[in-house]
């Protein structure tokens, strides 16, 4: 009898699978990425399920690993299949806690049946972004007033503000829209926002309020917290570990002034992107990488080049991401790979980064994840 199979998605830093009700409007963290894998595993022959999983949003990583055991708990005791954890950034430390001798007292008997653990874009030794915005709780900081913006914005004492502002914004996403402007983020958010029921404003409200509560995962992911994590996190004897490495090219002037980055949002956007491609201190002395085999250092060079050590993929450096076999190595900045890329009007990108990542190497990188955790396709 052939293997069934559970393959689930384990989010990163924010943690949700999907806002919104609206198909037309939702916001999706792995957008088009179940619809994907569930696709390709039925034309490879493979009886399975792929599950979007949520965590907590900003807290530390051991709230998050038993908000996985939560979520998996739903549906892994249905049926006795193989097991396979897919994690990206944070989610993949995440994935990493939930198999780990660790935490085998608090887990529950179905974390046995996990054959594979894939980690995408994942801070496995930290990101010197995170110590940059835990300095002076900076982040913590942006992260609460993130809650009081969205609390005053979408609680029904400030319904009237609420309505004229999003609307607004709504109306200028239209005009957009009709002068064939690429779609951005910002028409999504606006998109989402503009017409909420109660049911969404209450779950925004409670999502966000839980980021103003905990920003435990700042620290957590600073390159010092990450060694200690390391040390007390063993790889489980019987499970596979890979990794997917991402990496955007370096921000220069050239890119920056080309035509699609001078025109807003675009603009804006990839300045967000070079600001934060620079705090994520690819050479920074505080990351301590171990030793990579050969194999592992000649994979990193041909996709990225000579100078693959200064790679980030804009969050998280490259080298950070090395852990088990290298599964895929993408020229992708760090939100290409769920599906947010420059390639409308099915894609839209979140980040500006002129990886120039497109459908097709999308495609590739969930291929080898899938290859990894369920096998090759026969010949």
């Amino acid at each position: 009898m052939a293997t069934r199979h559970r393959v689930y998605l384990v989010p990163g830093f924010f943690g949700f699978t999907q806002m919104g009700d609206k198909e037309t409007e939702r916001i999706a963290y792995f957008q088009h990425v179940p619809g994907l894998l569930q696709q390709r595993l039925k034309e490879r022959g493979i009886d399975a399920q792929v599950h979007a999983v949520a965590s907590s949003p900003t807290s530390g990583l051991e709230a998050r690993a038993r908000d996985v055991f939560r979520e998996m708990a739903r549906t892994a005791n249905e049926d006795d299949a193989a097991l396979h954890l897919v994690g990206h950034s944070t989610g993949g430390l995440d994935a990493r806690s939930v198999v780990s001798p660790r935490m085998a007292q608090e887990a529950p008997a179905f974390v046995k049946r996990v054959r594979s653990v894939v980690t995408i874009a994942t801070p496995h030794h930290g990101t010197p972004l995170a110590t940059f915005f835990h300095q002076g709780d900076l982040g913590k900081t942006l992260l609460r007033y993130l809650w009081l913006f969205t609390f005053l914005t979408l609680h029904r004492e400030a319904m009237p503000f609420r309505a004229a502002a999003l609307q607004a914004c709504y109306r200028l996403v239209l005009l957009g829209e009709r002068a064939e402007l690429p779609p951005n983020l910002f028409n999504q958010i606006a998109r989402l926002t503009a017409d909420l029921s109660d049911s969404e404003r209450e779950e925004l409200i409670r999502f966000f309020s839980q980021v103003g509560e905990d920003q435990t995962l700042i620290r957590d992911l600073m390159p010092v917290s990450a060694q200690a994590f390391n040390a007390n996190t063993a790889d489980r004897e019987g499970v596979r570990y890979g990794s997917v490495v991402t990496g955007a090219p370096p921000p220069s002037l050239l890119r920056r002034l080309s035509p699609r980055m001078l025109l807003p949002p675009d603009s804006f956007l990839y300045a967000i992107f070079c600001f934060l491609y620079g705090r994520s201190a690819p050479l920074s002395a505080e990351l301590r990488i171990p030793e990579r085999t050969p194999a592992q250092t000649q994979a990193l060079q041909d996709a990225f080049g000579g100078k693959f050590e200064s790679w980030s993929d804009g969050i998280v450096p490259s080298r950070s991401q090395v852990w088990g076999q290298m599964v895929h190595v993408a020229k992708a900045d760090h939100l290409d790979v769920l599906g947010h890329f420059d390639e409308p009007e099915k894609y839209i990108s979140w980040l500006k980064s002129g990886s120039r990542f497109q459908e097709k190497d999308f495609h590739a990188v969930w291929e080898r994840v899938l290859d990894f955790t369920v096998g090759r396709p026969p010949a």
